[in-house]
């Protein structure tokens, strides 16, 4: 049997192993990849050494995730609470909104400017469209049930809750993170949700 058919024949062995182990290995995957990047940064992100710290086959991780950056992604997503997509209840539109944008802010700070910013250029250059659709309309659906709960409590007006208006503070964030590349500051924060985002969304 020569060298390559034994890679084949380990390669078989490990997706059936996959298949078996599923959940388990799936968050063994991302642990790893989380890794990496921590390691190596995004430039230098290997998705062969991610999936032998995973021990997990290439063939097993680019059947559910063809591009590096969609393993990324889908690594932060499982991990991350920014992107976790779930709307958190302070009791307030602003306490809502100010907690996601600091959840943001500090994933930022926890893996680094360079991973973030190179995920997105990645996303960029890939002109991967589905991932960010996926993040819109995740952000959107989260924002819009923050701000149907503050239309119940009398915070905002009805009549403004589009989803346009809802992704601003979003909008804003990446716009801040994208194209200035600088993270997202306490004041920044402030200045989005107090400054800007609900004095067009507030009920008068």
């Amino acid at each position: 049997m020569s060298n390559r058919q034994r890679q084949q024949v380990s390669d078989v062995a490990r997706e059936a192993k996959s298949r078996r182990r599923g959940k388990v290995l799936e968050a063994a995957i991302f642990a790893a990849v989380l890794q990496e990047l921590a390691e190596a940064g995004y430039v230098n992100f290997s998705i062969e050494r991610a999936a032998a710290r995973a021990g997990a086959s290439k063939p097993v991780i680019y059947r559910r995730w063809p591009t590096r950056a969609q393993l990324v992604y889908a690594a932060l997503r499982a991990s991350r609470p920014a992107l976790s997509f779930e709307a958190p209840d302070t009791g307030t539109v602003r306490g809502d909104i100010m907690l996601i944008l600091h959840r943001v802010s500090e994933m930022v700070d926890a893996l680094g400017p360079e991973a973030v910013f190179g995920l997105i250029a990645e996303l960029v250059h890939e002109n991967d469209a589905s991932l960010f659709a996926d993040v819109h309309e995740r952000s959107v659906k989260l924002m819009m049930e923050i701000l149907t709960r503050g239309v119940g409590r009398g915070e905002i007006a009805a009549e403004k809750l589009t989803p346009r208006l809802a992704a601003l503070p979003f909008d804003l964030a990446r716009h801040q993170l994208v194209l200035l590349q600088q993270p997202l500051s306490a004041q920044d924060i402030e200045e989005i949700v107090d400054r800007i985002f609900l004095p067009l969304v507030r009920a008068d």
